[in-house]
C-alpha cells in the first residue's frame, strides 16, 4: 500500500514539534512494515525539495506561514497542488485538516483521504495563542472561512481519525461532524522497558517541548529560580520563526545555576534525562493531547501542566489550571506523591498507546479503508 501524508512540518533541525515526530515514527515503522510511505510536508530553510529520513521520502513546498498576504497563500497552494500531482498514493492522511487537505480530496479522486485529528483549533484557541503570539491573531472573516473549508475538508474525508477523545465534540461543534463518524485511533509513544527507568535520589523537574510563544517556557524557567534546591532540565528549541525571541528570554535566566538549558537533545540523550526525572513541566496556554505528554508518562515521571486533555493531567499529577506551578510542584514532591502518578501513568500509556498496538490499529483501519 502506498501512503502519503501531508502535514505542516517534517522532523527537522530546524522544527521538532508533534506532528514532525508523529510522521517520523509512524512513517518510519510503516516503512519497516513493507508500506511504501511518502510525506508531503511545507519546506523548511535549508531543505532540498525531496530527501529521505528513515527510508520516508519527504517532498516538501514553500509555505509562508507567517505571511499575511492572500496572494502568497495561493501562490503557495498551487506549489503544493503541482507537488501534488507527481504523488501517486493509495491513501493521503492528513495530520489535521489543511487547506491542502481538500486539494487533495478534490483532485486526487481515485485514491482514499483520511484526515487524523491531531489539534483542531476554535476560535477561543486562536485567542488564547494570539495573546502570546502575533501569528495567531486573525480576523474573525479569516476564521470563518478556515472553519468553511477545513470542515469541507473533514467531511469529505473517507475516515476520520481523533487522537483524543475530547476532540469528538470538538469536532462536532466546531465542524458538524458526526461523532459516530470518528474513530478514536490515539497518538503512539515508545514504551521503554521498566529496568532502564532507574529515578534518581535528588529530584529533577524537566521541560520538555518546543521554545516557541504558545509553550510559555520562561514559566519554567522561573519555577526553576523559585526552587534553587532543586535541579531543573530543559529539553527543546525555537522554531526558526521564534529564535530571536528565544535568544532575548533566556539572557535573563542565566544565573540560574540549578537550570540547565540542554536544547535539542537526541532521542537516546532525552530518554536518559527522562528516565531520571521526577516531574515534567508542560506551561502552554494551550495545547491538544501532545506527545510530550505520553512520553513523560512513559518514562514514570509525573505531570505538572497547565492544560488537561481527556483528563490525563489530573490522572497523572497536578492541573495547574491557575498556572499555579509552584504549588503544584510542592505537592507532587510532597510524600514522593509523583512517585505513584508516574507509576499509575505508565501503565497507562502500556496498555492504550505503545507504538506497536496504534500501528495494528492504523494498518487495520486502512485495509477495511481499502475494501469500501
Amino acid at each position: 500500500m502506498r501512503i502519503a501524508f501531508i502535514t505542516a512540518e517534517s522532523f527537522t533541525e530546524k522544527r521538532h514539534g508533534g506532528f514532525g515526530w508523529l510522521i517520523k515514527v509512524i512513517g518510519g515503522e510503516l516503512v519497516r512494515r513493507g508500506f511504501d510511505v511518502t510525506v508531503l510536508a511545507w519546506r523548511d530553510p535549508g531543505y532540498p525539495e525531496t530527501y529521505f529520513v528513515d527510508g520516508i521520502r519527504v517532498v516538501t513546498y514553500q509555505y509562508g506561514f507567517e505571511s499575511r498576504s492572500v496572494l502568497r497563500h495561493l501562490r503557495d497552494y498551487w506549489g503544493f497542488l503541482s507537488v501534488l500531482k507527481s504523488i501517486n498514493a493509495d491513501v493521503f492522511i492528513s495530520i489535521e485538516a489543511m487547506v491542502e487537505t481538500l486539494i487533495a480530496e478534490l483532485t486526487k479522486r481515485n485514491s482514499r483521504h483520511v484526515v487524523w485529528a491531531q489539534d483542531p483549533f476554535d476560535w477561543r484557541d486562536f485567542e488564547l495563542m494570539a495573546s502570546v503570539d502575533p501569528h495567531y491573531r486573525i480576523s474573525r472573516a479569516r476564521f470563518l472561512v478556515n472553519r468553511l473549508v477545513f470542515g469541507m475538508a473533514y467531511k469529505k474525508a473517507d475516515l476520520v481519525l481523533s487522537q483524543a477523545r475530547f476532540y469528538v465534540d470538538k469536532l462536532r461543534r466546531l465542524y458538524g461532524i458526526d461523532p459516530g463518524r470518528v474513530v478514536y485511533l490515539p497518538n503512539p509513544v515508545r514504551i521503554p522497558d521498566e529496568s532502564s527507568i532507574v529515578k534518581g535520589e535528588e529530584p529533577l523537574i524537566c521541560y520538555l517541548a518546543r521554545m516557541d510563544p504558545q509553550k510559555r517556557y520562561w514559566l519554567f524557567f522561573e519555577l526553576a529560580r523559585q526552587f534553587p534546591e532543586y535541579r531543573f532540565i530543559a529539553m527543546g528549541k525555537p522554531s526558526v520563526l521564534y529564535e530571536g525571541r528565544y535568544r532575548e528570554v533566556i539572557s535573563k535566566y542565566r544565573d540560574l545555576r540549578n537550570l540547565d538549558v540542554r536544547g535539542f537533545v537526541s532521542e537516546e540523550e532525552k530518554q536518559e534525562i527522562l528516565s531520571r526525572c521526577w516531574v515534567v513541566v508542560l506551561p502552554s496556554i494551550r495545547e491538544g493531547l501532545p506527545i510530550a505528554m505520553l512520553e513523560t508518562l512513559a518514562h514514570k515521571c509525573a505531570i505538572l501542566s497547565s492544560v488537561n486533555p481527556d483528563g490525563l493531567t489530573e490522572k497523572f499529577g497536578y492541573w495547574a489550571g491557575r498556572d499555579d506551578f509552584a504549588n503544584g510542584l510542592k505537592w507532587l514532591l510532597e510524600d514522593d506523591r509523583w512517585r505513584a502518578l508516574g507509576e499509575e501513568g505508565y501503565r497507562y500509556v502500556s496498555e492504550n498507546h505503545r507504538l506497536d498496538k496504534v500501528i495494528d490499529q492504523l494498518i487495520s483501519n486502512l485495509e477495511e479503508l481499502m475494501r469500501r
